[in-house]
């Protein structure tokens, strides 16, 4: 949960009750929170340096378009975008009404246009307030995606430690180059979001050692509390990754572990000491108190505290070299210092963590189109609207389930990245033509 000081180091508890506030109001991923609180900064800044001095609780319209001119209007170098833009109108919106509900301000600094939609064809009217600070014209789908070329020469040269033409560098001094590798591997073979991915714990991993050689794959339950908007969801391992992901933690997370040496962690990291009692459960001890807690109601911040009761060994999957698990932070750094070594190397390769999930996105929609393009011509379809619908609005749902999207509309950003996705289109549709043709005849 972050938390803003005054310049003067002091806390603000009034602000500081908004961002405890906002898992209530909607809002609780972690980086929405992170990305709520530094556009906040970046108002106060703005308020007390340009506005007179001016407090939070004090803003008012004017401020709001000097505002707008200082980020939308100023010179190239200074001016944001249109989509950060309307996150930050977002932010704001949300603390000033909230702080309206708590009586710290009488009048909200924006301005709004009221209109009037239907929730459903045939339902009743409702007003919608829209915030007149948007701007209508900000790019929807904002994202970045890696093709998997580049992905893999990122992987073995940024991560690994390669050198471009696939050789061992004789200088490469990283230790941790498998296990970032593997990391990324996670990512981009199940589309997961990096708070998803890197507070999974070593007992919610799936056994990989199958009786039946033709599985490929086995489902894995997403933890709702690790989730974004609590939605949990079934994903697909592959058996080739469960497997390389069991030899990570029986060989480099082993050795991290030992090198803690069986040490009790500090007094001040605030330990949950819990024994493993199931894949999906553990027993946790809470002084003179016991109780068995199902791990889909572990926050991400309560397992990165878990430790072993036995051997206080952390309970995370993903370890650091000294045995403490790796926090998101720690991730997003493996990702930019592989991106300046790319960078060093002369391979133009900038790639986060949440690119590999956009990646995933992009390339599992092309395979579903695929497999529908075979399905819709192999004579078994059945009715006209069927086979469409499945052409198009299957692949689309698969994908929103395996994204954790809750609205569809948030899938379809991914059609518009699909270099083929037209052409896989006119084929169908060609294809469709040509199997009609015999019966109309007829």
């Amino acid at each position: 949960m972050p938390f803003i000081l005054r310049d003067d180091g002091s806390y603000d508890h009034q602000l500081n009750r908004f961002f405890r506030s906002c898992p209530t109001m909607g809002v609780r991923s972690l980086n929405s929170l992170r990305a709520y609180a530094r556009d906040i900064v970046v108002w106060m800044r703005f308020l007390g340096e340009r506005r007179n001095g001016k407090s939070l609780w004090q803003a008012d319209r004017d401020d709001v378009t000097a505002f707008h001119h200082a980020r939308r209007l100023s010179k190239p170098p200074y001016r944001i975008s249109a989509a950060s833009w309307n996150r930050a109108v977002a932010a704001l919106d949300k603390l000033y009404r909230w702080a309206r509900d708590e009586n710290l301000v009488a009048d909200l600094p924006f301005t709004y246009r009221q209109s009037w939609v239907r929730s459903a064809p045939d339902g009743p009217r409702q007003a919608v307030a829209a915030n007149c600070a948007r701007e209508p014209g900000a790019r929807k789908g904002n994202m970045r995606f890696v093709d998997l070329e580049r992905y893999m020469l990122f992987r073995d040269v940024g991560l690994r430690g390669r050198l471009p033409d696939g050789r061992e560098d004789p200088y490469w001094r990283g230790r941790h180059g498998e296990r970032n590798a593997l990391f990324a591997e996670f990512l981009i073979t199940t589309g997961l979001r990096l708070q998803e991915a890197s507070s999974l714990l070593l007992g919610e991993l799936p056994h990989h050692k199958l009786s039946d050689p033709s599985i490929r794959s086995v489902p894995y339950r997403l933890a709702a509390a690790t989730a974004k908007g609590g939605r949990g969801r079934d994903i697909r391992l592959p058996v080739r990754l469960l497997a390389q992901l069991h030899d990570y933690a029986r060989i480099e997370r082993e050795n991290a572990v030992s090198k803690r040496g069986g040490r009790a962690p500090p007094s001040n990291a605030r330990p949950i000491l819990a024994t493993p009692t199931g894949r999906r459960s553990l027993r946790v001890s809470n002084g003179d108190r016991e109780a068995v807690v199902s791990v889909d109601r572990l926050s991400p911040t309560e397992r990165a505290r878990l430790i072993d009761a036995d051997t206080f060994a952390p309970l995370s999957l993903w370890l650091t070299e000294t045995g403490r698990p790796m926090t998101m932070p720690a991730w997003e750094a493996v990702f930019m210092r592989a991106s300046a070594r790319c960078h060093a190397l002369g391979v133009e390769i900038d790639v986060t963590p949440h690119m590999l999930r956009h990646a995933f996105a992009v390339h599992m929609l092309a395979l579903l189109l695929r497999e529908q393009v075979k399905y819709a011509a192999s004579g078994d379809a059945g009715q006209t609207g069927s086979v469409y619908r499945r052409l198009i609005g299957d692949p689309l749902l698969k994908l929103q389930r395996l994204m954790g999207h809750s609205r569809i509309e948030s899938t379809y950003i991914y059609l518009d990245h699909l270099d083929e996705s037209q052409a896989i289109i006119d084929v169908a549709v060609e294809q469709w033509g040509l199997d009609l043709a015999p019966e109309k005849a007829a």
